[in-house]
């Protein structure tokens, strides 16, 4: 079980490959206002990755999470990170659960806080690591997460030669 904000569903989904959270985590769970944004404001926007990740949510293994922290506005603006990252981190503070964030200052925020930290990059590098995808698969999908989300061109390098070693 992990808990996820808005970016690596999105970019994932953008992608073809959301169903790799699954394979990986099982369950998914997101908070409220991540919902609000990547669906809600997705769907209003007409963006298909929004209906795919509300599909997902019907299927049952994306979870919305509708606990109420009245302090979230407060804290993301004092972290300087957006208010669907604050209540993912609090969240999995919260459940102590891992936590899928992109964003490198909510990134940041979060480690500083103890959780264990993953994106859209690791859950590719784990998903061929542990065989859930071909490396040639992998590969593929870093490419089109290269033209869906920002990425360094170290960062993008680093993950290419890191799944090419695997078998």
């Amino acid at each position: 079980m992990i808990i996820s904000n808005s970016g690596p569903l999105i970019h994932l989904a953008k992608a073809g490959r959301l169903e790799l959270l699954k394979e990986l985590f099982g369950e998914v769970i997101i908070p409220y206002e991540v919902k609000i944004e990547v669906i809600d404001g997705g769907k209003d926007e007409g963006m298909a990755d929004a209906f795919l990740i509300e599909s997902e949510v019907e299927n049952g293994w994306i979870v919305i999470d509708k606990s109420n922290n009245t302090k979230l506005k407060d804290l993301a603006k004092s972290a300087g990170i957006h208010i669907g990252e604050a209540a993912a981190i609090m969240l999995a503070k919260n459940m102590k659960y891992p936590v899928l964030i992109d964003d490198l200052a909510a990134r940041r925020f979060a480690i500083g806080m103890g959780l264990e930290v993953a994106g859209s990059i690791g859950v590719l590098i784990r998903c061929a690591k542990v065989r859930k995808i071909s490396k040639i698969e992998a590969l593929e999908t870093l490419e089109k997460l290269g033209r869906i989300m920002w990425l360094s061109i170290d960062v993008y390098e680093d993950s290419r030669k890191i799944i090419e070693r695997f078998v």
